[in-house]
């Protein structure tokens, strides 16, 4: 029988909080860590709208609108999810220790950039553990992600600094902030500094108005590669760390079929959510065959611009691409060019 002392009580803490970036590795983590909770941090922030001045909130809504729309099967409750998962990070408290297991490409960089802000916020700055791997986590079996465990290492104090600064540039309305971050070291983050620049690489190319990924996928598509599947593989092949999934490629290569001069010709139809979940549209989609339109063909060259022939309507971070706010990136000069009509620009 329980007295009423042991009624009273305080329920003893839970071991681990595991925040990882998807459900591969959270599934796979589940079955070797069964003391532990497990927390997938599943918003791809390199897509659509994660501006400034929102408190968690709105900022929570916002993205559910948009992954709702854009990135997730009907019926599924995105608000639901992230309301959990949010709540999960502000009970840190019921754990004794946090893991934090991301991988090092960019997309991975900002979901940890905010979680450690959360968790910064929220007054969790000791007994946080970070997972330095230098690779991709989903294709390795149990026994490799068992033995990680063991190369965790307690997070500096500088690391949830570092990640302050990291989430507020990510989410400014002009790329400026992010580019002061370029070239600089990022303490306790180790993968941070190349993240960085890997999103600067996303602005449009001053000669041609296409970020890196879409010069990837005409260069791709020039070079033979069409079929749909066999283009995101090559893709993701060409990056030093890859962090695009298959619906965000999907997006931007339909992105290019679009606007009043297309880049790219032969998908069956404009990629949405509705695509996937119909097993015929889904394969007509992958298994389409693409190819470069003569204007595809002189932007790739450098010849014609992108952003004037099938217009700039799209989100990185907190900057909104349009035509009129058409920030520039050089990759080569590292040099951030200011929008369309304005005579500056920025180098280091």
């Amino acid at each position: 029988m329980t007295s009423a002392n042991e009624s009273a009580a305080p329920p003893s803490r839970k071991p681990v909080l595991i925040v990882t970036n998807g459900d591969t590795v959270a599934d796979t983590l589940a079955d070797l860590r069964p003391e532990a909770e497990i927390l997938p941090w599943r918003d791809p922030l390199m897509d659509g709208p994660v501006p400034p001045g929102l408190d968690d909130v709105s900022l929570r809504s916002l993205r559910a609108a948009f992954l709702g729309e854009a990135m997730a099967f009907p019926g599924r409750d995105v608000i639901g999810e992230l309301t959990a998962r949010d709540a999960m990070i502000e009970r840190h408290a019921a754990f004794e220790r946090v893991e934090i297991w991301f991988e090092p490409d960019a997309a991975d960089q900002i979901q940890l950039a905010q979680v450690l802000d959360a968790l910064r916020r929220w007054g969790r700055t000791e007994d946080v553990f970070l997972l330095p791997a230098p690779f991709h986590l989903g294709p390795l079996g149990a026994e490799r992600l068992a033995g990680l465990a063991e190369t965790l290492l307690v997070l500096p104090p500088e690391g949830f600094e570092t990640a302050r600064t990291l989430w507020a540039a990510f989410r400014a309305p002009t790329p400026e902030s992010l580019y002061a971050l370029d070239g600089q070291p990022q303490a306790g983050l180790p993968f941070a500094r190349a993240a960085v620049r890997r999103i600067l690489e996303e602005l449009p190319s001053p000669a041609a108005g296409i970020g890196r990924t879409e010069r990837q996928i005409l260069y791709s598509i020039d070079r033979g590669v069409g079929r749909v599947g066999f283009l995101f593989a090559r893709v993701l092949a060409m990056e030093e760390a890859a962090f695009l999934g298959d619906i965000s490629f999907f997006h931007l290569l339909s992105r290019l079929t679009l606007g009043p001069t297309p880049l790219v010709a032969g998908l069956p139809e404009p990629f949405s959510m509705a695509v996937l979940a119909d097993p015929d549209r889904r394969k007509a989609f992958i298994t389409a065959d693409v190819s470069l339109t003569d204007a595809g063909r002189s932007v790739l060259a450098g010849r014609a611009d992108r952003v004037g022939l099938i217009g700039l309507d799209r989100w990185i971070g907190g900057t909104h691409l349009t035509p009129f706010a058409d920030w520039r990136f050089d990759a080569e000069t590292a040099t951030l060019g200011l929008p369309t009509g304005t005579n500056r620009q920025r180098s280091h």
